[in-house]
């Protein structure tokens, strides 16, 4: 594992890949998730990239802050991450990709810091308008949960009620109704790819595309299965991330 320190906030980094890669891949999680929501899709992309499946504060195996962490806040660390273990090996800007809350996350990214990513994917991003509110998002959380695969849904309570915690959980969730992924995406300088699983109760396809239309230069795409895609149809996810790769740095002016 590596970790990155930004005052108390500590992002650790779950890595593979190859030897001596090329590039890099940043895999940013959801709410009350972990790096362990992206294991199938790490598996994809590790012939062909350094993989950074990360914990962003106070989830998975970094240390929970003292205080309460926002989205930027997570952008900020996260930030400090890819210059800590991307740039500084080298590497160009990475493609990120974020899930879920993981979205709002490298949605802010893009805008607060700039040269971190050279691409980005946001899969299944929430809290369209009309649902921000705590219990209209657990809600859909909980419907999504009841089609998802045993074993998905396994890790997901793991790491919302025990590795996370509900109270730590709760104030998150207070951040995903709260943040407003639409005013962000206008201010990224790279191409974003929105990506939304077919059967995804989270994120209905009119928000996504909402999204897609607000980057300068943004696509949409729909792959198999529900909210979390990437573990649902991985193969599909992945082609989409190296395709992403291969327009990195293309930016706009």
């Amino acid at each position: 594992m590596t970790r990155t320190r930004l005052g108390d906030l500590t992002v650790v980094g779950h890595v593979r890949g190859p030897a001596a890669p090329d590039r890099a891949v940043v895999l940013v999680h959801g709410v009350g998730s972990s790096a362990r929501a992206y294991r199938r899709l790490g598996e994809h992309l590790a012939t062909r990239a350094a993989v950074h499946a990360v914990d962003l504060p106070g989830y998975g195996a970094s240390p929970r802050p003292r205080h309460d962490v926002d989205i930027a806040a997570h952008a900020a660390a996260l930030a400090r991450y890819i210059s800590d273990h991307v740039a500084d090996a080298g590497l160009p800007a990475p493609v990120v990709v974020g899930h879920s809350m993981g979205a709002q996350v490298v949605g802010q990214l893009l805008a607060d810091h700039p040269d971190a990513a050279g691409a980005a994917v946001l899969v299944g991003p929430t809290a369209e308008p009309g649902t921000r509110t705590i219990a209209r998002q657990a809600l859909r959380l909980a419907a999504d949960a009841a089609g998802e695969p045993p074993a998905t849904v396994g890790v997901l309570l793991v790491d919302a009620f025990v590795r996370c915690s509900v109270p730590y959980y709760l104030g998150q969730l207070r951040h995903v109704v709260d943040h407003r992924l639409e005013r962000v995406l206008p201010r990224a300088r790279v191409p974003v790819v929105v990506v939304r699983g077919e059967h995804d109760p989270v994120a209905p396809p009119d928000w996504v595309a909402a999204l897609a239309a607000c980057a300068p230069d943004g696509r949409y795409r729909t792959v198999r299965g529900r909210h979390h895609a990437m573990d649902s149809d991985p193969a599909g996810v992945a082609g989409i991330v190296l395709d992403a790769g291969r327009t990195a740095g293309r930016g706009t002016p």
